[in-house]
């Protein structure tokens, strides 16, 4: 039976059977498995059984259903090994029934959906484990594959391992063509590195139904040693050999013989390693064997490696997608038009550096009918930056439409923030203009402070710079202080961040705040000093790297 598995936060693995009608997911009591998350609709997907086919389809959910990492369109079949993501829950698509899981106190399965696989794997007319040689000896009866018996199972090894692109389905597959070249192995494993280096068990395979009761131990000795010999082990008689005399795992299950052989990647280091073993006396393995298994590790090891590279390719795609959607979630939260301000023309520039940014600019009307404008930025780039921008710009709102008095509001919205207790600071300007009037109020928390082309002087000021305070964030309780300014007509103001001023062209030269001087001084309207800087800028990047966001606010007196 088909069936969709999950890990819960505790680690452990969660089993749906898909229905042969429709198998409902959602967050709604009455689905067939029920996400308790509360981003995800009441009936968010379903999985439909049309034919020998699963079809997953989504529900016009708010946040969209995912295949493998992309967005769903319409009806979209499963193949072994899918992953499906609803928000942050995952769950991947199995074909075929699986035995309990086994979890001892021993045993860890990281990064595997099923942790430990125990199939009875009966010899049959179209098995090669039937083709096998009975040979009498002093010690009994053995059993081992022929040539043309061990031939097929290569061969079936090279089909079935070039068809798996999963990581979960690459395993399994391995230890299977090691039971059909290996009859007389009674135990396989799949044993590979974590990102921390620690050795863990990733799949293991026990060829008799009734031994998945099992506690199951597996020598790190062994294992770290044909790893670092990056050379196969081979012993006929394993509880009898010198060399594991210390080793538990072999006195437990009364090993009869043994081989271990090293996963060894492109870059010649060991990454794990392939082991089957006989506990029931079936037969030994032989010298000639060494070299097979050995063979089989190195093919294995290069298709493991492959469906790595996949499975990080699939959760890549994931996170490319998430800041797609991150993307679109913030150009929400940074204005879309200019503003109409009677005597003021407002426009404006924004780019990040990545997806995302951290800088924040902002048009904000006040119940008095002035409008606060507001130009950014947050310490650093990229997501969490973008998180605290989105905090810092609803946090803004709420203390200039509770406070007409703009420096008080600003030591509400530092306090408001410092208690967040992040690590985080955001340098903020703020221009509050009042429609009719050339005076305007200025509050500056460790900001640039605003350049201001004067036309009638054709002289340029950088008003309140000496009553600059502290960034927004760093410590509750600073007070701020309110600069007048007086605009008049054809005067225009340049708020900017220092993604603009710090620019760095290939020879990680600054564009300099002397450049942002030059360019705001030859003067002109809100439109043409904007896209002169810009310009300039981009032109002194040329093809080098923009490594911080840029933001530049730019605000024109005009006659009314």
């Amino acid at each position: 039976m088909a069936f969709m598995s999950t890990l819960d936060p505790s680690g452990e693995t969660n089993r749906f059977d898909l229905k042969d009608g429709e198998t409902v997911i959602g967050r709604h009591p009455d689905c067939d498995i029920v996400v308790e998350v509360g981003a995800v609709s009441r009936y968010h997907a379903k999985i439909i059984r049309r034919g020998n086919d699963f079809v997953l389809e989504d529900q016009g959910s708010r946040n969209g259903t995912f295949l493998n990492g992309q967005l769903i369109d319409g009806g979209q079949a499963l193949r072994e090994g899918d992953r499906v993501r609803i928000c942050e829950v995952e769950l991947v698509y199995h074909s075929d029934t699986i035995p309990e899981f086994l979890a001892g106190p021993e045993m860890r399965f990281a990064g595997s959906t099923f942790g430990v696989t125990m199939v009875d794997d009966e010899a049959g007319e179209s098995s090669s484990v039937s083709k096998v040689e009975f040979r009498s000896s002093i010690d009994g009866l053995k059993i081992s594959a022929t040539p043309e018996a061990k031939l097929a199972a290569l061969m079936k090894i090279n089909s079935n391992l070039g068809e798996a692109l999963a990581l979960d389905a690459v395993l399994p597959k391995v230890l299977t063509s090691l039971f059909e070249i290996f009859p007389q192995a009674d135990r396989g494993f799949v044993v590979m590195k974590d990102a921390q280096g620690q050795l863990i068990p990733r799949w293991v395979k026990m060829r008799r139904a009734n031994d998945e009761t099992q506690s199951v131990r597996i020598s790190r000795t062994i294992i770290r040693e044909t790893m670092s010999t990056k050379a196969a082990i081979l012993s006929l008689d394993a509880s009898n050999d010198q060399r594991f005399d210390s080793s538990q795992s072999i006195a437990d299950f009364s090993i009869k013989s043994m081989i271990c052989a090293p996963l060894v990647g492109a870059d010649g280091e060991s990454f794990g390693a392939l082991q089957v073993d006989s506990t029931e006396g079936r037969g030994q393995f032989r010298e000639d064997d060494v070299d097979l298994l050995a063979g089989v590790a190195g093919q294995a090891a290069i298709v493991i490696r492959n469906a790595q590279m996949h499975e990080q390719a699939l959760k890549n795609q994931e996170v490319e997608q998430d800041l797609r959607l991150a993307t679109e979630v913030q150009a929400a939260f940074l204005p879309k038009h200019p503003p109409t301000i009677s005597g003021y023309r407002v426009c404006s520039y924004y780019q990040a550096a990545q997806y995302i940014g951290g800088d924040y600019f902002d048009y904000i009307p006040l119940p008095d009918g002035r409008y606060g404008i507001v130009a950014a930025d947050v310490v650093g780039h990229g997501v969490a930056a973008a998180m605290f921008m989105a905090k810092l710009s609803a946090e803004t709102r709420f203390c200039l439409a509770a406070d007409q008095n703009v420096a008080a509001a600003i030591e509400r919205l530092n306090d408001r923030m410092s208690e967040l207790g992040l690590e985080r600071f955001v340098t903020f300007l703020l221009m509050v203009l009042d429609p009719g009037s050339e005076k305007i109020q200025i509050v500056n928390a460790g900001h640039m402070a605003p350049l201001v082309y004067h036309t009638a002087e054709g002289t340029t000021s950088e008003p309140g710079e000496d009553e600059s305070g502290l960034p927004i964030g760093i410590d509750s309780g600073m007070s701020y202080q309110a600069t007048d300014l007086v605009m008049k007509p054809g005067d225009v103001a340049v708020m900017y961040t220092d993604g603009i001023n710090e620019a760095m062209d290939k020879t990680d030269e600054q564009f300099s705040i002397e450049r942002v001087r030059q360019c705001v001084a030859q003067g002109g309207g809100a439109e043409a000093i904007l896209n002169r800087l810009v310009l300039a800028v981009r032109s002194f990047i040329g093809d080098g790297f923009q490594d911080d966001d840029m933001c530049v606010v730019v605000v024109e007196r005009v006659a009314e």
